[in-house]
C-alpha cells in the first residue's frame, strides 16, 4: 500500500523550507493577489517561480491556491494573468470557483486542477459531477467521518484529499457568510475575520442561558488526525492536508515532522507530540473523522491558543504554584522559560487569566524517581503518568496572588522548543537533499565524462576537458579520494552524494578545478532534466474566446450581450419560501405564484404539498444545504412526491435530480458569481439560478450584463444565513448528548437566539439532518434594486420566511407583492417592510461598495 501524500501549508519562504526539510511531499500556497488567506504574505511571480523550482528539485509538488469566488468584472480580466501564472508550471491549482476552473482549462487543457473544500463536496455524487469540469482531485468537506470518506472513495475514481490537522471551522467551507454579515469581510474571498471565534450570549425562550462552557459556543477545537492516520491510509486517500498558512514556520516544522514520522510507521515520542499543542492549539481532537460528537467538537470556554493542558491548581503559596497533573498517556515536559497560562472559566464577565515565564519546576515525591530539577535551559523535566503534582516557580515580577485554587494551567509557549524547530529550516545540516549516484569515467586523450543519476528516468552525462596523463603514477585509492572530495561538494545544491564509481586509468591526472567545473555543469544539467515539465502552452487568447462564447450563449437580454435596457417579456413570478407548515395557510389569497417548502426535522411534506395545491399555487421542495453519503432518502422523497419544482442547494442533489424531469432552481449556496459558473450550472439542467450572496449590487449588475436576466432569481427578502454547520449548538449547550438521538430533539422544544458582540440578536435553526443554521436577526431587503432588476429582464423573485406567525406573514408578503406588481412605490414599500421587522430591516452587503484591503507587512 502506497503512502498518501503529506501536504503542508506555506505562507512564507521560511514555511516552504520548513515543510520540505521536515518531510512534506507537497506544499500549497496562495497565488499573487488571489487566495483564500488574504492575510498571508503576497508572493510575487518571481517568488512563485523560484519556490516551484526549489520544491520540484527536492521532489516536492507545488499546488497554487486560488480558492475564492471570482466576480464577473474580474474573470473578464483574468486570462492574461492566468497565462502568465500557468507558465510557471505549478503541479496543480486549488480552485473553488467553477467559472475559474473552466477558464483555466480553456487557457491550458493539460493544467491539473483540484476542487477546493470551499466547493462543499461531501458526497460521491458531488465529486463525480465536478469531474466533468476537469478536476482530477477533490478536497472533501471536513465534516465527513472516516466511514463516509471510505464510501465516497469506493464510488469515485477522482483523487481525494482530506484535512488531517489544524483549525476547524464551525461552518461548512463555502457556506459561511458570518464574517461578511457581521464584519463586511467575505470568507469566500479570503478575508475571514473569524467571527465564529467571538463570545456570544445565548437566549433560550427569551431568557439568557449562562454557562461558562458555552461562552464561545461556535469556536471549535483544532483537528489532529494522528489516531486516524492508518485508517485513512487503508481507505486509499491520496492526499493528507494540513491547515495553517497563517501559522509559523516552527508550527509547520512540528506538524510535518510528526505526521511524516507517523506515515513512516515510526513510534512517536513526547518530543514529537508536544509541539503540536504548545505552538498552537485550541485543544486537539479528531474532529468529524470519528463521527458526530457535539460535546467534544467545541470546548466553549475559550477560543484562542491555549497550548498544552498541564493540570489544575491545587495550592498557591508565597513561592510558587502546585498543579495536579492531568492523566494522559504521554507525560508532560516543562522547560525553563516556557510560557505558563492560568485561567479560570466564568460565564461573565471575561474569564480570568494570568501567566508568566517558568523559572523552575519541581515534581512531587510521588514522581521524584523520574524527575530532575529544571535548572538549565536545556534540561527537560518529566512527571510520571497519573495524578502526580508539579511545583511551578516564577520570577519575582510575577504576582502569585492572581493565581487561585481551581484555575487551569497550560503550557502555551516554549522558546527552547521553538529554537530547536527553528534550526530545521535555518541550519543547512537539516536541508533536504536527494541522494544521487555519480560515475566518473574517461580515457587518456578523450573527454572526461561525469554521469549523475537518481534512477533510470533521471540521469545526465556531461563531458569535460580532455583527460591527461599524470607524470607520476597515482594509486587507485588516491584517484578515488581526489574525485570523491571534489564531486561530493553538493551542499549548495538539492543533492547529496550517495554512491560514486570511478572508471579511470591509473595514470589519470585530475586537477581539482576540472572536477569542480564538471560537477557544476553536471548538476546544472541534472537540475534542468528534473525540472522538465509537460508542455502546457497556456493561451490567454483561448481564455478570452471561451469567455466570449459563454457571454454569447448566456446573455440574451434584448438580443444583445451587455444590454442594460429591455422590456420584460414575462409576468413577474413571486415565490415564497416557508419553513413551517402553518405559514402556508396565511398565503391564501395573496398575489404570489409558487411556494417552496424548507421544513425542520421530522416534518412531512405530502400533506403540506396538497394544501399548497388546493390554495392554487405551484409547490416546490428545497433540498438540504448539504448532501452526504447515506442521505439520499431526502432526495427520494422529492422524487416520490414529484413537486412542480425543486430548489437545489448543493452539487450532490443537483447530480441526483438533473435527470429526474423535475424542474430545478439553483440556490445561492451553489456560489455562482460569474457568467462562466452560471453557464455551467444552467447546463446541468437548472431553469433559474440565484446568485451568490457574496455579490454586492455593483457586482450583481456586472453579472447581469453577461447573462440572461430571465434565468436569474433573486430573494428580495430573507434572513441571511450566517453559517451552516454539522455541529449542533442546541445539543452542545442544552444537553449532554453527543449526537441524535441522545439530544432528545432539543431543537424542537426551544427557541434559541444568539446575541453578538454588537448587541444584535440572531436566530438558530436546525434542519432535517440536525444541522444548524444561524440566521441574521435583521432580515435583508433588496427592494431598492427592483426597478433596475426589472430593467434587466429579471422576472423571478423570492421572499423567504423564517419563524413568522400568520398575520405577520400576510402583511409582509402583501407589501412585497404590491411592490413587485408595481402597485406600491419602492420607498413606501421599504418603509412599511421595516415596520414589520422585530429587529429592523437591513440592506446587508448589497449596497456595500467598499472593498476590504489587506494591510500586509512585507
Amino acid at each position: 500500500m502506497n503512502n498518501p501524500e503529506l501536504l503542508l501549508p506555506v505562507g512564507t519562504r521560511d514555511m516552504l523550507e520548513s515543510a520540505i526539510n521536515n518531510g512534506a511531499d507537497a506544499v500549497y500556497y496562495g497565488v499573487p493577489h488571489w487566495n483564500a488567506r488574504g492575510r498571508t504574505e503576497d508572493f510575487s511571480f518571481e517568488d512563485v517561480e523560484e519556490m516551484i523550482r526549489y520544491a520540484r528539485l527536492r521532489g516536492v509538488k507545488t499546488y497554487l491556491a486560488m480558492n475564492i469566488l471570482i466576480f464577473e468584472r474580474e474573470i473578464q480580466e483574468l486570462p492574461e494573468f492566468l497565462e502568465r501564472l500557468i507558465a510557471l508550471k505549478p503541479d496543480a491549482f486549488i480552485i473553488q470557483d467553477i467559472g475559474l476552473a473552466r477558464l483555466i482549462k480553456a487557457i491550458s487543457p493539460e493544467q491539473e486542477i483540484h476542487a477546493s473544500t470551499q466547493m462543499t463536496l461531501a458526497s460521491s455524487e458531488a465529486v463525480n459531477l465536478v469531474k466533468d469540469i476537469g478536476f482530477s482531485r477533490a478536497v472533501l468537506a471536513r465534516e465527513l467521518s472516516a466511514k463516509q470518506i471510505a464510501q465516497i472513495k469506493s464510488l469515485t475514481d477522482l483523487e481525494l484529499e482530506v484535512f488531517i490537522h489544524g483549525a476547524l471551522c464551525v461552518s461548512y467551507s463555502g457556506q459561511c457568510l458570518t464574517s461578511e454579515n457581521f464584519g463586511g469581510r467575505s470568507a469566500n474571498r479570503g478575508q475571514c475575520a473569524q467571527s465564529c471565534r467571538l463570545p456570544y450570549r445565548i437566549f433560550v425562550d427569551g431568557k439568557e442561558w449562562k454557562d461558562p462552557k458555552a461562552r464561545y459556543l461556535f469556536s471549535t477545537r483544532d483537528l489532529c488526525a494522528l489516531p486516524k492516520l492508518e485508517e485513512l491510509r487503508e481507505i486509499g486517500v491520496e492526499s493528507l492536508k494540513v491547515e495553517g498558512r497563517l501559522k509559523s514556520p516552527e508550527y509547520v516544522a512540528a506538524v510535518s515532522h510528526a505526521y511524516h514520522k507517523a506515515l513512516e510507521k515510526n513510534r512517536l515520542t513526547a518530543q514529537d507530540l508536544e509541539p503540536l499543542e504548545v505552538l498552537f492549539s485550541r485543544g486537539l481532537n479528531t474532529g468529524w473523522l470519528d463521527g458526530v460528537n457535539h460535546q467534544e467538537l467545541v470546548d466553549g470556554s475559550f477560543s484562542n491558543h491555549h497550548g498544552e493542558f498541564i493540570g489544575t491548581v491545587v495550592q498557591v503559596d508565597r513561592n510558587g504554584v502546585i498543579v495536579e497533573l492531568e492523566d494522559k498517556p504521554v507525560p508532560c515536559t516543562l522547560l525553563p522559560g516556557d510560557g505558563i497560562l492560568f485561567e479560570e472559566y466564568r460565564a461573565e464577565p471575561e474569564p480570568r487569566q494570568t501567566g508568566s515565564r517558568l523559572y523552575k519546576a519541581t515534581w512531587s515525591a510521588a514522581s521524584a524517581h523520574n524527575s530532575r530539577c529544571a535548572g538549565s535551559a536545556r534540561e527537560n523535566v518529566r512527571g510520571n503518568v497519573g495524578k502526580s503534582q508539579v511545583r511551578l516557580e516564577f520570577g519575582r515580577e510575577f504576582n502569585l496572588r492572581k493565581v487561585s485554587y481551581g484555575m487551569k494551567a497550560y503550557r502555551n509557549d516554549s522558546p527552547a522548543l521553538e529554537k530547536e524547530l527553528h534550526k530545521t529550516f535555518t541550519d543547512k545540516s537539516f536541508a533536504k537533499h536527494i541522494p544521487v549516484c555519480m560515475t566518473l569515467e574517461g580515457k587518456i586523450g578523450e573527454p572526461l565524462k561525469l554521469t549523475i543519476s537518481t534512477n533510470e528516468t533521471h540521469a545526465v552525462t556531461v563531458e569535460g576537458a580532455v583527460l591527461e596523463a599524470s607524470r607520476n603514477e597515482v594509486s587507485p585509492d588516491a584517484i578515488q579520494a581526489i574525485a570523491k572530495k571534489e564531486l561530493s561538494g553538493l551542499s549548495a545544491t538539492a543533492y547529496v552524494l550517495d554512491k560514486i564509481e570511478i572508471k579511470l586509468p591509473a595514470n589519470a591526472f585530475l586537477p581539482g578545478k576540472v572536477l569542480r567545473t564538471l560537477r557544476q555543469e553536471a548538476v546544472q544539467a541534472f537540475d534542468e532534466k528534473r525540472l522538465q515539465w509537460k508542455e502546457l502552452a497556456p493561451s490567454a487568447d483561448n481564455g478570452r474566446a471561451f469567455l466570449h462564447s459563454v457571454a454569447s450563449s448566456t446573455s440574451t437580454v434584448a438580443g444583445t450581450p451587455g444590454s442594460t435596457t429591455s422590456t420584460p417579456k414575462n409576468r413577474r413570478t413571486i415565490t415564497v419560501l416557508v419553513r413551517r407548515p402553518e405559514q402556508i395557510d396565511a398565503l391564501q389569497g395573496l398575489d404570489i405564484d409558487k411556494v417552496v417548502m424548507d421544513f425542520d426535522w421530522g416534518v412531512k411534506y405530502d400533506e403540506p404539498l396538497e394544501r399548497i395545491h388546493k390554495i392554487g399555487f405551484e409547490a416546490g421542495i428545497a433540498t438540504l444545504r448539504i448532501h452526504k453519503p447515506g442521505e439520499n432518502h431526502y432526495i427520494k422523497q422529492i422524487l416520490t412526491l414529484m413537486p412542480e419544482f425543486a430548489l437545489v442547494r448543493n452539487l450532490g442533489s443537483l447530480a441526483l435530480l438533473k435527470d429526474s424531469g423535475i424542474p430545478m432552481v439553483g440556490d445561492y449556496s451553489l456560489n455562482a458569481t460569474n457568467s462562466a459558473s452560471y453557464d455551467w450550472l444552467l447546463a446541468q439542467g437548472l431553469e433559474k439560478l440565484h446568485p451568490s450572496w457574496d455579490l454586492n449590487s455593483t457586482q450583481l449588475f456586472d453579472l447581469l450584463k453577461n447573462i440572461d436576466g430571465s434565468k436569474l432569481e433573486l430573494a428580495l427578502h430573507q434572513y441571511m444565513p450566517a453559517f451552516h454547520s454539522e455541529y449542533c449548538a442546541f445539543a452542545r449547550a442544552l444537553t449532554t448528548g453527543r449526537r441524535f438521538p441522545e439530544c432528545k430533539k432539543i431543537c424542537t422544544q426551544h427557541k434559541v437566539e444568539i446575541l453578538d458582540h454588537k448587541g444584535e440578536r440572531h436566530f438558530l435553526q436546525s434542519d432535517a439532518e440536525c444541522r444548524n443554521t444561524l440566521f441574521v436577526g435583521k432580515p435583508q431587503s433588496a427592494l431598492k434594486l427592483l426597478p433596475r432588476l426589472i430593467a434587466q429582464n429579471v422576472s423571478s423573485y423570492r421572499l423567504e420566511l423564517l419563524d413568522e406567525e400568520s398575520e405577520s406573514v400576510r402583511r409582509k408578503i402583501d407589501i412585497y407583492t404590491q411592490a413587485i406588481r408595481g402597485k406600491l412605490d419602492i420607498d413606501t414599500a421599504i418603509s412599511k417592510a421595516g415596520v414589520e421587522e422585530k429587529y429592523g430591516l437591513s440592506e446587508g452587503q448589497l449596497f456595500n461598495q467598499s472593498v476590504w484591503q489587506d494591510r500586509k507587512k512585507g
